[in-house]
């Protein structure tokens, strides 16, 4: 009887073990295909699109946060672009020119907080920014830039924990790239730019 319920106290502590080693190794990859039921996709007429980066300031800073939105930016703005564009003519060319991806600590003005509470709190505030260029060529040789920019406060708090803090730049950072695809798609329905694009 005793054997048996070390046996079964045994087994027990196994498959907990168990489970929580696969609930540690799991890992959640993020995919493009989730992200593109927000994007707007635009068909281009284009026969070739490149996304060029050689203007783009280097990312890194002295601060190792702004060096890691800084990148964040970046990757989730490439993706951004894998989705929304679309290659579907036969002549025309275009292409991306990413000039200015770069956050900033801002003071902010603090309207009806008390001393005690702003110590408390110990709130920075980061504004990033990303500036970016798209330029059309038709076979003529006549060009057109439609330029856009972009930028969004992050404000973290120092007690954050690491979880948090990544959680609220991630969400900050998504947000900025909706503001810059609301801005491209309403920009790229002006008649300008009509020739360069498939409805």
């Amino acid at each position: 009887m005793v054997f048996k319920k070390n046996l079964m106290l045994k087994v027990f502590f196994f498959i907990n073990f168990f489970i929580l080693l696969l609930n540690g190794c799991s890992y959640q990859y993020n995919n493009l295909e989730a992200d593109s039921a927000n994007v707007a996709k635009v068909n281009l007429n284009v026969n070739s699109f490149e996304i060029k980066k050689n203007k783009l300031n280097d990312l890194h800073n002295k601060n190792e946060l702004i060096t890691t939105i800084n990148k964040k930016v970046l990757k989730n703005f490439e993706d951004w672009i894998l989705i929304k564009f679309a290659i579907s003519g036969d002549q025309n060319s275009s292409y991306l020119n990413i000039l200015k991806i770069d956050t900033s600590w801002t003071q902010k003005n603090l309207e009806n907080k008390s001393i005690l509470s702003v110590i408390k709190e110990k709130k920075n505030t980061y504004t990033t920014t990303l500036n970016f260029d798209l330029t059309f060529t038709n076979n003529e040789g006549s060009t057109k830039i439609l330029k856009v920019s972009s930028n969004i406060d992050i404000m973290l708090s120092n007690n954050f924990s690491i979880n948090k803090r990544n959680k609220v730049v991630n969400n900050r950072v998504n947000k900025l790239i909706e503001l810059i695809d609301t801005k491209v798609t309403k920009q790229l329905n002006e008649h300008a730019l009509k020739e360069f694009i498939f409805n």
